[in-house]
């Protein structure tokens, strides 16, 4: 009877062993070290091993631990096939994503960030300065309107839409061979947009929900971009969406001041009186409805965020100096609420 519950004691153990063990690979192995999106350029020299390649992928917080990842290199047979090159690795990719990544480099690639809520003027000069071309030969990329059949997601627009890509040149960190063009550039940025916005979240966007009505891509696209010019943390993204919703809905002018900077071309804290007056389709103080198109180049975080608005009733928001938004029901609480936490850029 002793030796039948030593054997149970023993079997107990090693089931829990295998248990933790299950549950240390599943962690450091199949699930990302981040559920969003984080791109990081990652460079592997020749001559590099997977040791050394671990070591610093842990430093980057590309995995949690580089034993896990060694162990998987020698137990899939990768470790040999691991490239000297540049990569962008994402922090929302498993080991198993990382490795297939990593076994297929090519050096001496340009990287070029494009960054969430530039617009297509501004991504221009990010890629002149890469050595993707020069500035024109972006901004002709995204103005040509061959583009518009080649997409589904551009087609469909009001006859009133501007004649450019603004709202879907997808932001992001992209790697080119060298050599390659704005127009390679700009089609990169489309087709990433047309995987990340998916047809699952299109379908989505089409369906009516209690905070907002049926929307096109387009729509959504417009909303997403004053989100991402606006407000910039996750959770305020939903409701400043709905602010936008709820102020349509009542016909009152959505008042974005970053479509104001956008028809004056210029990025500021502090717009004048005369600023605040110009007369463009654009200003969204003056003018009621949405802006004719898209002020800038949206995440994919704004797009959700304007997909799955959260509801309430606010009409209002404004960012303090400490970057917080806060939101509010009526024009007394806004202006109590700016006397009580200041107003961001005075």
């Amino acid at each position: 009877m002793k030796r039948l519950a030593a054997l149970v004691v023993v079997l107990v153990l090693i089931v829990l062993a295998l248990s933790q063990g299950s549950n240390w690979w599943t962690l450091n192995v199949n699930t990302p070290v981040s559920s969003r999106s984080a791109p990081v350029i990652f460079t592997v020299a020749p001559g590099e091993g997977s040791s050394e390649i671990s070591a610093a992928l842990r430093t980057r917080g590309l995995i949690r631990s580089a034993l896990a990842f060694d162990l998987y290199v020698r137990q899939t047979g990768s470790r040999g096939r691991l490239q000297a090159g540049d990569f962008i690795l994402n922090k929302n990719m498993g080991v198993p994503a990382l490795v297939a990544a990593l076994e297929h480099g090519h050096a001496n690639q340009v990287a070029v960030r494009l960054a969430e809520g530039d617009t297509f003027a501004q991504m221009a000069q990010a890629a002149q300065a890469a050595g993707i071309g020069k500035a024109p030969d972006y901004s002709a990329a995204a103005q040509n309107p061959n583009w518009f059949a080649n997409y589904d997601f551009l087609q469909n627009r009001p006859p009133s839409a501007p004649a450019n890509l603004e709202g879907f040149l997808f932001p992001d960190t992209y790697l080119l061979n060298p050599g390659a063009s704005a127009r390679d550039l700009v089609k990169r940025q489309l087709d990433e947009f047309g995987q990340q916005f998916s047809p699952a979240l299109r379908a989505e966007a089409a369906k009516p929900t209690s905070a907002r009505p049926a929307e096109s891509i387009f729509t959504i696209v417009i909303l997403a971009s004053m989100v991402e010019r606006e407000i910039n943390t996750d959770p305020a993204r939903s409701l400043g969406c709905d602010v936008y919703y709820n102020r349509l809905a009542q016909g009152i002018p959505l008042g974005v001041d970053a479509t104001i900077e956008y028809a004056l071309g210029k990025w500021t804290d502090q717009l004048t009186v005369a600023d605040l007056a110009v007369q463009s389709p654009y200003n969204t103080r003056i003018h009621q409805g949405l802006p004719p198109g898209p002020i800038s180049n949206p995440s994919l975080a704004s797009i959700k965020a304007c997909i799955q608005p959260k509801a309430s009733d606010y009409l209002f928001y404004f960012v303090d100096p400490h970057g917080v938004t806060h939101f509010s029901s009526t024009d007394a609480q806004f202006t109590q609420q700016q006397k009580q936490y200041g107003l961001a850029g005075q």
